[in-house]
């Protein structure tokens, strides 16, 4: 997209000339600055590069889960007293809000709602189960070897399941972060940030999945980070009209900060006269609105990572 810029700078009015002749009422005339028009946007990075990105990130996606902050939130939990933080404890599950040193020498500062709980009956889906585990705060505990956790907004794990299908739903917003052993092999290890939805419907049986992605993450190598936008892709087991590609549009933003839209052509789900051709796993490459080429990703450990979850 080419975009004509118009910048008009004006003087104070009324200001009197050097030369001491009388001040020109109207002031003096604007300096315009036009942006040229023919001038195209040059991309800093190859599209290599910027398809690399999108497969890393797609790659990993399904790894950033609760679990490790569940972990770590129940270690650095296991220093504390029955004063030290007092917690309020209810049929749901507990709040904290103190600033105290227990007994081992582990450091509470904060607040932290955690609930939690396991094969639940399911009030509005009868004959399925609950799993599940919710903490929002902000907080940091230091323990008594001196780990450090800091959770800063909400990160929640929820299951729906029957014995031959499940849904999920996570989410995690804000900033995490521990040190402990606990962390070793995950996510935050590896130092994501993520401020993700994840939503998967799973039928173990037949192998197969549905995935919706929405929000994103920082962290990747290099310094790349990925927004996904809604974006949805199901097996054709399960009705998907586009096992392999996408719908909607993925960013991917570069170490230098530039971004890249990639505009897949998948089915979102809703759409009863999609055109099943236009699947072919690729997306056109946008960068501030010229199309600068092709990138095509696989998205297989996505969706086998997806079915993983069971």
């Amino acid at each position: 997209m080419k975009v004509a810029l118009l910048v008009v700078v004006a003087g104070c009015a009324g200001s009197a000339p050097s030369d001491g002749s009388p001040a020109d009422p109207a002031g003096p005339p604007p300096s315009v600055y036009v942006f040229d028009p023919t001038t195209t946007p040059v991309p800093t990075a190859s599209l290599d590069d910027i398809r690399g990105a999108l497969q890393d990130a797609l790659d990993r996606t399904m790894t950033i889960d609760v679990a490790p902050v569940e972990a770590a939130y129940d270690q650095a939990m296991f220093g504390s007293t029955s004063q030290c933080p007092y917690v309020y404890a209810s049929p749901q599950g507990s709040y904290w809000y103190d600033s105290c040193t227990a007994d081992d020498g582990t450091r509470f500062d904060g607040y932290v709602f955690a609930y939690s709980g396991t094969a639940v009956p399911d009030p509005y889906n009868p004959g399925m189960l609950d799993d599940y585990w919710y903490a929002y705060g902000g907080a940091t505990v230091v323990d008594a070897d001196q780990h450090q956790l800091e959770l800063a907004g909400n990160a929640v794990a929820y299951k729906v399941y029957s014995d031959d299908f499940a849904y999920y739903l996570t989410q995690i917003n804000g900033t995490f972060s521990w040190n402990g052993p606990q962390a070793k092999g995950t996510w935050l290890e590896d130092g994501l940030d993520p401020d993700l939805t994840l939503t998967t419907q799973v039928v173990p049986s037949i192998g197969a999945a549905s995935v919706l992605l929405d929000g994103g993450f920082g962290g990747l190598s290099g310094g790349w980070a990925v927004a996904y936008d809604h974006n949805a892709v199901a097996d054709a087991s399960i009705g998907g009209l586009c096992p392999d590609e996408l719908s909607g549009t993925v960013g991917v933003r570069a170490p230098d900060g530039t971004w890249y839209d990639i505009q897949f052509q998948g089915w979102d789900g809703l759409d009863p006269s999609y055109d099943a051709s236009a699947c072919d796993g690729c997306g056109d490459v946008y960068y501030q609105g010229e199309s600068i080429g092709q990138a095509c990703v696989d998205l297989g450990t996505l969706k086998t990572k997806a079915v993983s979850q069971w």
